[in-house]
């Protein structure tokens, strides 16, 4: 992990624990992990913590794999899926011009809180890995 994602990683956990006003004693006990492990994690001298405590903290925390993963580097931009394979397995059964309609509209929010300075790729035209070919023009999942 690099010293930015142990910081986002310390943070995130950090203000967590601090929202549901438990102790990193608390924490561990918990998650049947050694008080001294979450100490050190929350303190940033742990820098690949082992996969098993972090579930572990995360899950007593309320903090998913997906979101302990993405924060700690483990998981990329182009490891995750498109926006719209997200939304069609998140919310199965949602309809086509739902999801269309959504991705739109995070289309247009990109774009009025980054004005171009930094481009974007359209939510609708993003493969989820660069392994996979691009979608043709007009398909959406």
């Amino acid at each position: 992990m690099t010293p930015e994602q142990i910081a986002k990683l310390i943070n995130l956990l950090k203000i967590k624990r601090t929202e549901l006003r438990l102790s990193a004693n608390e924490v561990a006990k918990r998650a049947k992990v050694d008080p001294g492990t979450v100490w050190r994690i929350e303190q940033g001298l742990i820098a690949n913590p082992r996969v098993e405590n972090l579930v572990a903290i995360g899950r007593v925390l309320a903090i998913s794999p997906m979101e302990l993963f993405t924060t700690a580097g483990w998981f990329t931009a182009d490891d995750l899926p498109d926006f719209g394979t997200y939304l069609s397995t998140k919310f199965e059964g949602i309809p086509e011009a739902a999801v269309e309609d959504i991705e739109q509209y995070v289309d247009k929010t990109l774009d009025a809180h980054t004005r171009r300075s930094s481009p974007h790729q359209s939510l609708r035209h993003y493969n989820h890995c660069p392994q996979c070919p691009p979608r043709p023009e007009g398909v959406l999942t």
